[in-house]
């Protein structure tokens, strides 16, 4: 009798144990979590980029912030966000940011990670993604390159003139992207005001078979074949500017719209001084002999 006694008890011990265990196991989802780690900001072109280590038991996140330090679960929030990273964009130029970040799950908000801060520059970016590298000489290309905020007044002009730009714009910038070891994405961004926040129309011309010549002193013919090209109108002015040139084509706003190329060869000139790259206007005849102006920033 003792025996069975001894054993009942045994089980009945066992059972409290693991029932502890899993409560144990499943409290950490019982309450808010706590703040991620590793919150990190990059300043780019009008925008930043935070990342952060994911916190177990979080079902979003918010980010709060402000243009001066002292940020607080009170400062502007954006919430809902279901990833570990976020790109806040649309900021002005040269300006600093302030961060953090809380995790969020059905029993509330988490504590705050500490203040981090990056500041805005003056380089055009792109949502296109950048993806392998391509050897110009002894130097690697790769990633994104961004020209200045530019307001080229003969420029502009001249775009207006061939109506491909709406009367709005009034600055634009240049953007180079690396898409594979053979693919690159030649970018030019137009804009509604003189900080590059206010988008008016993007193209992206896709070109591919991309091929790197020997250098004339630290300039590099290039060869690649132009596959595709994205246009993205972002306001209704250029909505109705790029219908009217290519009256066959329906565009929505914000929305990026794919036109196939007849895949000619192309002829370029790249100059690469470490996170500065030049390019010379593309031809399809021949390539060009002078190196391009403007720097695109790395």
């Amino acid at each position: 009798m003792k025996n069975v006694l001894f054993v009942l008890l045994i089980f009945c011990f066992s059972l409290t144990f693991i029932s502890c265990a899993e409560k144990d196991e499943n409290s950490i989802f019982d309450v808010a979590p706590s703040a991620p780690s590793g919150l990190t900001a990059t300043g780019g072109a009008i925008q930043v980029k935070l990342n952060w280590t994911a916190s177990r038991g979080a079902s979003s996140y918010n980010v709060y912030w402000d243009n001066a330090t002292g940020v607080s679960s009170s400062s502007t929030a954006i919430t809902g966000i279901s990833t570990d990273y976020y790109t806040h964009s649309g900021l002005e130029i040269d300006k600093t940011y302030y961060y953090k970040v809380a995790p969020v799950n059905s029993y509330g908000t988490g504590s705050l990670t500490s203040e981090v801060n990056a500041t805005t520059n003056r380089y055009v970016s792109t949502n296109t993604i950048a993806s392998g590298s391509i050897t110009v000489g002894s130097n690697t290309l790769s990633g994104i390159y961004g020209s200045e905020c530019l307001t080229s007044a003969s420029i502009i002009s001249y775009y207006k003139y061939i109506g491909y730009w709406p009367s709005e714009v009034i600055a634009y910038g240049h953007v180079f992207v690396v898409t594979a070891s053979d693919s690159i994405s030649v970018e030019l961004h137009s804009f509604t005001d003189t900080s590059c926040s206010l988008s008016s129309v993007i193209t992206k011309t896709l070109s591919n078979n991309v091929t790197v010549g020997s250098a004339s002193g630290s300039n590099y013919p290039v060869t690649y074949n132009n596959r595709t090209q994205k246009l993205t109108v972002n306001s209704t002015a250029a909505e109705t500017t790029l219908e009217a040139l290519l009256n066959s084509t329906d565009f929505t706003v914000g929305t990026e719209k794919e036109l196939s190329m007849t895949g000619e060869i192309r002829y370029g000139l790249w100059t690469l001084s470490g996170t500065t790259l030049y390019l010379a206007d593309d031809s399809s005849l021949i390539a060009p002999t002078s190196a391009g102006t403007v720097p695109l920033q790395q």
